[in-house]
């Protein structure tokens, strides 16, 4: 299960991440995501009652893959798991989140930004690194991690824009988290079609920086 659930989140790439600050703005965003492409959906527990808004996702949208993000502690990571979370994200690096996503056989991401905290994450057993904040450090520090780390997993996230995505690919990104660039003031416009075509756009750029998905 968690090699199908990491071959799928390869596949898509594109990680919307949703930080806002009411249950049914989320769910408003979510829908309007999935509308314009979205495989996946990474609901931040910032978000007031995210394992809420995590399993009416699940429940509503089958098909979507619902990840848990800014999980800081085993107790946050088990009740995103237990409401349905199919990975776990975080911003720093966390033993206790990195153990707890293993314990339930769920792929975790946690954050990194150091050569130390790439190195830690990785014997604990991390299956994708979170490079953050990206856009601070940009795709050449990416390269650069890579070299002394060639087996890990990248996925840098804040700060990464849709004009970068090429830089970020050709740096070693397998996926990426696509925060504010993406999602804008949305939760204060409302504009969900716009949102759904800024989705559509991420997706469309991503496809062609990649290649399409593989046929395995």
């Amino acid at each position: 299960m968690k090699l199908q659930l990491m071959s799928r989140l390869l596949e898509i790439g594109v990680i919307p991440v949703v930080r806002v600050d009411q249950q049914e703005t989320a769910l408003r965003v979510a829908e309007a995501l999935l509308e314009g492409g979205a495989g996946t959906i990474e609901i931040t527990a910032t978000v007031p009652g995210s394992p809420k808004v995590i399993a009416t996702l699940c429940q509503r949208f089958p098909e979507l893959l619902v990840g848990a993000g800014t999980i800081w502690d085993e107790a946050s990571a088990r009740a995103a798991i237990d409401a349905g979370a199919r990975y776990i994200v975080s911003a720093g690096l966390s033993l206790d989140v990195i153990a707890t996503a293993h314990r339930y056989g769920v792929p975790v991401i946690p954050g990194i930004l150091t050569p130390t905290e790439a190195a830690q994450a990785l014997a604990a057993g991390a299956d994708v690194l979170k490079l953050f904040p990206a856009g601070v450090v940009g795709p050449e520090y990416l390269k650069a991690l890579r070299g002394p780390l060639p087996h890990a997993l990248w996925c840098p996230s804040g700060g990464v824009t849709v004009e970068t995505l090429k830089d970020w690919v050709a740096a070693g990104a397998n996926m990426v988290g696509a925060a504010s660039p993406l999602m804008q003031d949305v939760a204060k416009t409302h504009d969900y079609a716009a949102l759904t075509q800024r989705m559509r756009r991420w997706v469309e750029e991503w496809r062609t920086v990649t290649g399409p998905p593989s046929a395995a």
